[in-house]
């Protein structure tokens, strides 16, 4: 059934409209509604098998790349490499399976959440029903506690008030009311409607159904979650274009050799076997397993910080994002109201500490700490403000990992007040039992106790400052009571409007002596000439860490929006201690209404170039919106959030993060990673970390493609030499492969364990158009590759040219270590060419060289292993190696030398170019 505006019309208007009356519908009624349009409940699309999501994972190119690559290995009867790659790409297969089928469950935890007993009204009687149960037109009753079991047009509520944070992102809870709205309103603007999943703060009410299922609002962002489509993350991006060029270079490289094979009279069959052996071994095998083990090694980091990474890719998406669009309550902030100013008798303090913890001190105008004799002078305040409070706090259990508030924020935040200076007793309910209480009402504006204190009685209230000083006689001032005056009155009002620019909320403490006749207990008699105590004020505090994570993320040219459902007033004092506004640029700050108004053109005009936004009172709606028109302008979108209303833009983010403690369950099944201790400075860490993958990935591709342009180039040398002076061919397909899979895998893998630099998180994200092999880095590979090659095929001819040249014999002794000779040139460059991609611009030698051991201990490892294959007889026949020689291990070292020296000259190039 269509959800339509019910918060602009009048109860008589939706009574009518939907049939219906405050008796409710009649069961049959009911019953014929429910078979028509189905049970209040979410529903989703049809699950993926699993056999499906195991399929999918070979689309990836690479991959197939990888298995065309197997294929070939097994044709021309190198069943050892192809099983090899096969093995590759089932492993990586299985490990994408994993990490998606853990992803897709979001709509179980959506009907988690919202499940509930509904107290329906049906023929004029109230029974307890099932939420699934429940029809448009239905009249459903609510009392403090409940869950709203749908969609609700509120048509009677008594001092109502909800928590829709999970839903709207205010972090207070929502005064309601049953009067229809004039014009449009946003989400958390529609005072008189109540919404499935969120709950009642206090206060009791009753509302007509106007919207089950998939038609309320929770049903609308279950629908966004689930058409959402799962963009490339830039990594998939970038390996399927180096896979691309590989691919189009191996089938060049293939035919080429085959023809210039047959051109010097080879024969056929080894034509063919020496083209598809060579266009195998320019398919880098392992890129696919260094791409996962560094990924899995940046995971790993990232855990130790608190940070749980779902899908792999996510981890080198942060490295690439540019923008990051946080919410603010729970993510910015604690979602722990805490109190942060007390003005008490014409003095104001601070309070330190931040959240329902009891742990901070109260400091004075001086910053010096108050002493025990001076806090209890305040004692008469706190005691007032924690007897007009019903609320509780209570340490960590298995459910909370901290300090949590069970009732009303506010009051909550002044209990823990009270708590951490001491004042207040564990047994304070028991030492001064509640005689009675009038509840909070949006008309009176505050909420007052009548308590047994000592030998008489008192009354305890707090609310609004306006409303308390209507009723105000005497304020306390220098420990008496004297008579309020109107310069106290306007000297109070100023105070409260400076804490409210602060965005601060302002709470005002009095109380009153109850005489021995005063046993009537009648609102308007008992409420009168209190004593005026003093103010709190209190705020959902900014996190600890979050301005300097914000600071590092501006150095990193990170742009940083919030996306909120709390005020503009609120969200900018909070952008303000965070220190979001970007220096020389003006903080943009918009409303849903405003934002409304923008078209998706001016929209993205105004988030163009631009380092810096509030976005307030938001829906979801608005989110994803947002998300979709930065993702438009090609940049890569960070979404962080904790509530229901952000898993819609979770999940169509390039990587969506969500907070463990304080998260819903929908909002982590949404996302891509998990910040175990909500901490928004982890996440500036797990950037840093994605950045540190991106770069080492990239010394890994570029290296192990100047070891394929190597063997390729000594290849074509042999062949086009060849063909003048009739020497062999200087290297066999087994023994190039034997380069790809014994000598240097090992060392490109621990090259994606090497540590980040201090440069990491001062430069700017990586464009979108920036690839690895590009212009610049394809001359650097061909340069060194050809060098290696070269290197090799002059040691190769040095040998084949003292022992009988031309007519040497290619089933001798002499010609297996003339090809050995060539292998052990290439595999002691590729060493070195593999220390030097470690440092782009800096010298191999520096004070860094040690600190990652995991390269130094597998190139040792590797030079064992190679030693082992070529020098140790029926193993290194299998290969086609043989022992060499002294003089040539020396001709080899050489080689290494010269080829070390060209990296440090290019490095001293770079350096200048760079100065420059």
């Amino acid at each position: 059934m269509e959800n339509k505006k019910y918060y602009k019309k009048k109860v008589v208007e939706i009574f009518e409209e939907l049939e219906t009356s405050e008796k409710g519908l009649s069961k049959d009624k009911a019953k014929e509604r429910l078979g028509k349009y189905g049970k209040n409940q979410l529903t989703g699309k049809k699950t993926t098998s699993l056999a499906v999501l195991f399929l999918n994972q070979f689309k990836d190119v690479l991959v197939i790349l990888l298995l065309v690559a197997a294929a070939l290995s097994l044709i021309i009867g190198n069943y050892i490499d192809g099983s090899i790659m096969i093995v590759i790409a089932i492993i990586n297969s299985i490990i994408g399976l994993y990490q998606e089928y853990k992803a897709e469950k979001i709509m179980d935890s959506l009907n988690e959440l919202i499940k509930s007993p509904s107290k329906v009204i049906r023929d004029g009687e109230m029974s307890e029903t099932d939420q699934t149960e429940l029809v448009v037109g239905d009249i459903v009753s609510l009392e403090e506690g409940d869950k709203i079991p749908a969609d609700l047009r509120l048509i009677e509520t008594f001092n109502l008030r909800m928590v829709e944070v999970s839903l709207t992102g205010e972090s207070m809870p929502q005064e309601k009311h049953s009067n229809h709205i004039e014009g449009e309103a946003p989400l958390g603007d529609r005072d008189n409607m109540a919404y499935l999943g969120t709950n009642v703060a206090s206060g009791s009410a009753k509302g007509v159904v106007v919207a089950t299922g998939m038609d309320t609002e929770m049903g609308k962002i279950a629908s966004m979650t689930q058409e959402t489509d799962r963009s490339k993350s830039p990594l998939q991006e970038e390996m399927t274009s180096v896979a691309n060029k590989i691919s189009i270079f191996a089938v060049i490289i293939g035919l080429s050799l085959f023809g210039l094979s047959l051109y010097r009279d080879l024969g056929i069959n080894f034509a063919l076997i020496y083209g598809l052996g060579i266009a195998v071994a320019v398919v880098p095998q392992a890129l696919p397993m260094q791409t996962t083990v560094a990924l899995s090694q940046g995971v790993k980091r990232l855990a130790v910080k608190n940070a749980v990474v779902k899908k792999l890719a996510s981890v080198e998406t942060l490295g690439s994002t540019n923008v990051i669009a946080t919410d603010k309550t729970g993510t910015l902030t604690k979602n722990e109201m805490t109190v942060q100013k007390v003005w008490f008798d014409n003095q104001e303090y601070e309070i330190t500490g931040l959240g329902y913890e009891p742990k901070g001190d109260i400091v004075n105008e001086n910053e010096e700490k108050l002493t025990k004799e001076q806090i209890d002078e305040l004692e008469i305040m706190f005691d007032a403000a924690t007897m007009a409070s019903n609320a509780e706090i209570h340490e960590p259990d298995e459910k909370h990992s901290g300090w949590y508030a069970i009732g009303d924020p506010t009051e909550a935040a002044l209990i823990t007040l009270s708590t951490k200076l001491g004042t207040r007793s564990p047994n304070e309910d028991e030492e001064n039992p509640e005689i009675h209480e009038f509840s909070f009402d949006s008309e009176r504006k505050r909420m007052s106790s009548i308590r047994d204190f000592g030998d008489s009685r008192v009354l305890t209230m707090k609310g609004a400052i306006d409303s308390l000083l209507s009723i105000s006689k005497h304020i306390y001032e220098n420990g008496k009571e004297v008579e309020i005056t109107e310069e106290h009155k306007k000297n109070l009002m100023d105070l409260n409007e400076k804490y409210s620019k602060m965005a601060l909320r302002v709470i005002a403490i009095a109380y009153r002596k109850l005489g021995e006749n005063e046993t009537d207990y009648v609102i308007d008699e008992i409420e009168r000439d209190v004593v005026f105590l003093g103010l709190v004020a209190m705020i959902d505090p900014a996190k600890e860490g979050v301005r300097e994570a914000i600071e590092s993320s501006h150095s990193a040219h990170i742009d940083t929006y919030i996306m909120t459902g709390d005020h503009p007033v609120t969200a900018k004092a909070i952008g303000a201690k965070i220190n979001l506004e970007v220096k020389d640029e003006q903080l943009k700050v918009f409303t849903s209404k405003e934002l409304s108004e923008l078209s998706d053109e001016e929209l993205d005009s105004e988030t163009k170039n631009t380092s810096s936004i509030i976005f307030s009172r938001v829906s979801p709606e608005d989110k994803l919106r947002i998300v979709k028109i930065l993702k438009k302008q090609g940049k890569i979108v960070a979404v962080t959030g904790d509530g229901v209303n952000d898993a819609p833009a979770l999940k169509s983010a390039h990587i969506g993060v969500a907070m463990g403690q304080m998260g819903t369950d929908v909002s982590k099944e949404a996302s891509d990673l998990i910040l175990l201790d909500d901490s928004y400075p982890t996440l500036v860490d797990a950037i840093r970390e994605g950045r540190n993958i991106y770069n080492n990935l990239k010394k890994t591709i570029l290296a192990s493609l100047t070891s394929n342009v190597a063997e390729l180039s000594i290849v074509l040398i042999g062949l086009l030499l060849g063909a003048i002076s009739n020497y062999p061919v200087p290297i066999l397909a087994i023994q190039i492969l034997s380069i790809d899979l014994l000598a240097e895998i090992l060392p490109l893998t621990a090259l994606t364990f090497d540590p980040g630099s201090k440069e990491l998180m001062i430069s700017p994200p990586r464009s979108r158009d920036e690839h690895i092999v590009n212009k610049y880095s394809m001359l650097e590979i061909v340069f060194f590759g050809t060098l290696m090659g070269t290197l090799g095929y002059i040691n190769f001819s040095l040998f084949v040219s003292s022992n009988g040249g031309a007519s040497i014999d290619l089933n001798s002794i002499l010609y297996k270590e003339a090809t050995t000779i060539s292998f052990l040139t290439i595999v002691v460059t590729q060493w070195i060419n593999i220390m030097s991609r470690r440092y782009p611009h800096k010298s191999l030698f520096n004070k860094n060289f040690f600190n990652n051991r995991n390269m130094l201990y597998s190139i040792l490892f590797s030079i064992v292993a190679s030693v082992f294959v070529t020098h140790v007889p029926v193993i290194n026949n299998f290969f086609g190696f043989a022992s060499v020689s002294l003089t040539n291990w020396i001709r080899i070292l050489a080689a290494g030398l010269m080829f070390l020296a060209s990296h440090e000259i290019v490095k001293i190039i770079k350096r200048k170019v760079s100065s420059n």
